[in-house]
């Protein structure tokens, strides 16, 4: 057999030189396959003969053989690479929601939301200065209309983007439930593959861009075990464990007044199909698809707390006007009560009346006798029963007797909702979240968030019908001197808005022209809290005095003006979409690192590929022509013989 052993060694020369030929010529057809990774051919010597020579034993080489086929991975790269994958596709889908938000409360061409507040405000300009011209009045109107539809459509368009972003999700859901049963049919294949001690380099990387592909939808991390079997977890649950899986699923829609906020769409969450339990991703496109929920969310938000103010401190405000009838009324209000006993709450519904001394039986809209030096209080229980009690002016001024201001008001009717509804503005603590009461006349009320208070956000019905016109609270019904405390001849016309400041009520007198209150209403659009409180004005903020209840705000948009709010929230929309934009530049120059650094360790080099191409066809060639020199050697030596 010696004489044979220099053809086995060319033999095996050949067939090296060969795989390792064949290797090259797969890298190269696969340089452009994704997910490929670079294969080496690693050769090793194969076992010396024992020969017996005059000096001993020598071992004498038989060649060399393909010990193994590997692939050019970096462990390290692919975590890194997964990592920031996930953080990527994240803030890219953030950035396709914000481009959406962005379209909504576009107003560059003069025609968004923005134009609409501005207009209204202008309308009220305009008629503060011709408050008797019914053009004005029905601008005033119409102009409301306006911004009452935008706000609808807005908020229309949001809900719509939210059920898109609900859709998306479900559709990535669908996505990540084919990748996960790849990975496992990935796992019993690669098994079977190497089951006899081969690796399955072409399966693998099958697997790993699967994977790659799962890091877009969320964090991965990844474990190997004994038999080759990758084990998945993501978000602290285990999706894939060998050939076995979970399947992430959307959870059936929940109606979102259910979790504190009434959005007027259904919620949807990611879930644990075997388990019910909720899956949390914390990071690539299924978190964004849940966080671009409430950043549509948020907008509603200050949708909704624009329209909350229009419903209280702007209605209360219009209210305190007097429209083209210029009647006055008592004030009504609606106080709570609790059950000593049982501890239950309940409403009871005050009306106050100023009324002559003994003639508590007089009736303010058609006693013309009233002196105003005493208050008649009507108490209905909410049931149709009432109490009547006299009240004298220093006792109603007492703070610590009644519960709210005890006013004499001009009889108008809201601007916004319904014509004589009672519009409250509070706040829900459980679920930190403004909302607004509306009450009705039996002490009962609903509680509104959200869409829901948009909901209510119309102009009131008298105001488009033909003489809707007349009832535009456009003239003051109170003066605005700073103290009357010391003037005892006008305490039956004196009301407290504050500690500091009184006001007096201004009989109607047929004041047409009078646009004092359309100033005190266009000031809620340009004016904050603090200013108005400086010059002392008498409005709205003075006499609902909803600090006292409420955190110290003093209505649903924080004491700024209705534009002050509105361009802040548009602000802060623009000051996260330009942060996201930068955060994905920042991420893609990131991953084009990674992505590099990546491609370095299994990425197909065409220049290393051509010389290897050429160092084993040389060692083909070779072994080749070797194998035919020791065959004609053998040939002559058995021919001589």
């Amino acid at each position: 057999m010696a004489m044979f052993l220099g053809l086995n060694t060319m033999i095996r020369g050949i067939y090296v030189n060969q795989t390792a030929l064949n290797t090259t010529g797969h890298n190269i057809v696969n340089a452009d396959t994704e997910g490929y990774s670079r294969q080496s051919v690693n050769i090793a010597t194969t076992v010396s003969e024992e020969r017996s020579s005059q000096y001993g034993n020598i071992s004498v080489g038989t060649g060399a053989d393909v010990q193994s086929i590997t692939r050019s991975r970096d462990i390290f790269a692919d975590v890194q690479y997964r990592d920031e994958t996930s953080t990527a596709k994240y803030y890219e889908t953030l950035s396709t929601n914000y481009d959406k938000l962005e379209v909504i409360f576009d107003d560059s061409e003069g025609d968004g939301l923005q134009s609409r507040i501005l207009d209204f405000y202008q309308a009220w300009v305009g008629l503060s200065t011709e408050a008797s011209n019914a053009s004005n009045r029905v601008n005033a109107i119409e102009k409301g209309k306006n911004l009452a539809d935008a706000i609808l459509t807005a908020t229309e368009q949001l809900q719509e983007q939210i059920d898109y972003n609900y859709y998306y999700m479900n559709m990535n859901l669908k996505d990540v439930d084919d990748i996960l049963e790849d990975i496992t049919k990935a796992n019993k294949l690669i098994v079977a593959a190497e089951a006899n001690g081969s690796t399955a380099n072409d399966l693998r990387d099958r697997r790993d861009l699967l994977v790659d592909k799962l890091s877009e939808y969320m964090p991965v991390r990844i474990a190997e075990d004994q038999y080759g079997n990758y084990q998945i977890t993501s978000g602290g649950t285990t999706l894939v464990n060998g050939v076995d899986r979970l399947h992430l699923v959307s959870s059936r829609g929940i109606e979102s007044k259910y979790f504190g906020v009434d959005y007027e769409v259904s919620d949807f969450s990611i879930a644990v199909q075997e388990s019910s339990v909720i899956f949390l991703p914390n990071n690539g496109i299924l978190q964004a698809n849940l966080d671009a929920v409430d950043h549509c969310k948020q907008m509603l938000d200050s949708l909704a707390d624009i329209a909350g103010f229009l419903l209280t401190t702007f209605n209360d405000q219009h209210r305190q006007g007097y429209d083209l009838y210029g009647k006055q009324k008592g004030l009504t209000e609606m106080v709570q009560k609790k059950n000593a006993a049982t501890g239950a709450t309940y409403y009871e519904k005050h009306t106050w009346y100023y009324v002559k001394a003994g003639s508590e039986g007089g009736n303010f809209d058609t006693d013309t006798t009233l002196d105003g030096t005493v208050y008649y209080k009507r108490v209905e229980d909410g049931k149709g029963a009432y109490t009547t009690e006299l009240v004298d002016i220093d006792t109603a001024r007492n703070r610590n007797y009644v519960d709210s201001d005890c006013v004499k008001v001009a009889d108008t009717i809201n601007f916004f909702g319904e014509a004589n509804a009672t519009y409250k503005f509070g706040y829900d603590e459980d679920w930190n979240t403004n909302v607004v009461y509306a009450w009705n006349d039996d002490g009962t009320y609903t509680k509104l968030s959200g869409a829901g208070i948009i909901s209510q956000l119309k102009i009131a019905d008298q105001l488009n019908t033909n003489e809707g016109y007349m009832h535009v609270g456009a003239a003051t019904a109170y003066g605005n001197e700073s103290d009357y405390s010391a003037v005892s001849s006008l305490y039956g016309e004196q009301v407290v808005d504050s500690d500091t400041y009184y006001s007096r009520i201004i009989d109607w007198g047929e004041r047409t022209g009078d646009g004092t209150n359309a100033v005190f209403l266009s000031e809620l659009f340009n004016m904050s809290r603090e200013t108005i409180m400086t010059a002392g004005r008498s409005n709205a903020f003075y006499v609902n005095r909803y600090a006292n209840d409420f955190k110290d705000q003093l209505n649903s948009i924080g004491g700024q003006s209705i534009n002050s709010f509105y361009i802040s929230s548009v602000t802060q929309l623009a000051v996260d979409t330009a942060s996201v934009d930068t955060r994905i530049e920042q991420q893609d120059a990131i991953m084009t690192q990674i992505q590099n650094w990546r491609s370095a360790a299994n990425g197909v080099d065409w220049n290393e590929e051509l010389t290897n191409m050429l160092k084993y066809q040389k060692g083909f060639i070779a072994c080749s022509r070797c194998l035919n020199t020791m065959n004609e050697c053998l040939d002559s030596l058995v021919n001589i013989m």
